[in-house]
């Protein structure tokens, strides 16, 4: 792989994810405009929207530990 095919591929990649975050955000901002009635501000939308990643990695940490606590035969049986 050349250095322009390799740095084509991550500008790509950036871009993507930036597309990724524009839409949950849109669709953060049209649940908090259904739920409260009005046009949410945006730092109404950039708290949600912290608190989605947050609660996403916490949830999938978990996930993930246990999983491989389960693997390791060490969960708590209660």
């Amino acid at each position: 792989m050349t250095l322009s095919v390799a740095f084509e591929t991550i500008i790509h990649m950036h871009q993507v994810a930036d597309r990724k975050k524009r839409l949950l955000k849109a669709k953060i901002a049209v649940a908090l405009q259904s739920e409260l009635g009005r046009v949410p501000t945006e730092e109404e939308i950039e708290q949600v929207s912290l608190l989605t990643r947050v609660m996403y990695k916490a949830v999938l940490g978990l996930h993930y530990r246990r999983k491989e606590q389960k693997k390791a035969g060490q969960l708590a049986l209660f």
